[in-house]
């Protein structure tokens, strides 16, 4: 990673209009809090976990060049997720064993410890963002891998850590709202440094990170399905706020690493059905017909096909797709399904959908038809 890019990761809360607005709110909500009373209590936890949630977030945009949305209101949830937790849950316990160290007189050994953790953190929080992993976060193994494949540029992520202190320290007498948002700009700068070196430097792809412990197979399904459903929820933060793209990136890139991807396209299709707007899942729609159409698989393209038009019956395959779209429809027995395809192709007609032609199911076509729910 160069200074120029260092330099550019540092400056990206300042580039992005979404990071400027999340920032103010945070500050705001936090002053709220400071000011509430008992209330102010609830208001401050439930405010910190969105804003831990959103650092994680932008390191992982970062680490994958995406764009940078506002925090939902899912964000503010206590339930589910609790992996993107898991940085406040470091410096808690730090700050409590730091405390523990100097209650018995060793001042000087809880300074090298809490040095020793600042130093090591960054290297948590990209482990955290490539494996969504707490115990693989705080392998030795991995960090020390992680640490070699970065070299030289892991110090940027340090330097950055070290602003936010000298922020705290050198400005505690300016008043406590400039404070808190300067030492919020590094803190979030710190976190796109991080995503930032895990990108230039590869690591998705290269990084060997160590198997985790073997699990039950109940439980590896479990907690796949809550990592599906956490970039589920990233997801669904790019497209409610008209980012469709960034919103199907998003998924594509879970995709790509997926262990069962064959479960994982039919799962998303499913979840995305389920959005205030549908338009998103048939845009995803699209894509994964291209996909079965590809692989041959001619029953799950027609069930796709049919699903689609369910819901919008304007819905269509994608111009190249058509003749092996009209082709599934045929083999599979959904004639008027083939003649409605064939009838949608219109030379230079990209789009999603075509408003002319409606809806038409056959007695044949209820065999591949889910049930709507």
């Amino acid at each position: 990673m160069s200074f120029a890019e260092f330099v550019r990761a540092l400056i990206m809360p300042a580039r992005s209009a979404g990071v400027l607005v999340a920032m103010a709110t945070f500050v705001l909500l936090g002053l709220l809090a400071m000011h509430g009373g008992i209330l102010g209590v609830w208001l401050g936890l439930v405010t910190l976990v969105a804003l831990v949630r959103y650092l994680i977030m932008i390191a992982e945009a970062s680490a994958q060049d995406l764009d940078v949305q506002p925090p939902g209101t899912e964000y503010f949830s206590l339930i589910g997720n609790f992996w993107t937790l898991f940085p406040a849950a470091i410096v808690v316990i730090a700050a409590f064993l730091a405390d523990e160290i100097v209650k018995a007189g060793q001042p000087d050994i809880a300074t090298a410890f809490l040095l020793v953790v600042a130093a090591l953190f960054p290297a948590m929080i990209a482990l955290l963002v490539l494996t969504h992993s707490p115990v693989e976060s705080v392998n030795p193994v991995a960090i020390a891998k992680l640490i070699g494949q970065l070299g030289a540029s892991y110090l940027y992520a340090v330097i950055t850590g070290a602003a936010i202190v000298a922020v705290v320290e050198l400005l505690g007498s300016w008043p406590a709202w400039v404070v808190v948002l300067l030492a919020l700009y590094f803190v979030t700068a710190f976190f796109a440094v991080i995503g930032a070196l895990t990108r230039f430097a590869g690591l998705h792809d290269e990084v060997g990170i160590p198997d985790a412990m073997e699990v039950e197979p109940e439980k590896q399904i479990a907690n796949l399905d809550k990592q599906r459903l956490g970039v589920l929820n990233h997801a669904y933060g790019f497209a409610s706020r008209g980012n469709r793209d960034g919103a199907l990136r998003h998924i594509d890139s879970w995709l790509s690493q997926d262990p069962d991807p064959d479960a994982a396209w039919a799962w998303f299709f499913e979840q995305m059905l389920g959005w205030d707007e549908t338009d998103h899942a048939l845009f995803f729609a699209q894509r994964y017909l291209s996909r079965l159409l590809e692989r041959g698989d001619r029953i799950g393209a027609a069930k796709v096909l049919l699903r689609g038009r369910l819901y919008n019956e304007r819905f269509r395959p994608a111009d190249g797709d058509m003749d092996a779209a009209i082709e599934a429809a045929e083999v599979t027995g959904n004639v008027e399904l083939a003649s409605i395809v064939k009838r949608l192709y219109y030379p230079g007609d990209r789009g999603l959908i075509d408003s002319e032609w409606t809806n038409a199911c056959c007695t044949s076509c209820a065999a591949l038809l889910p049930t709507r729910r």
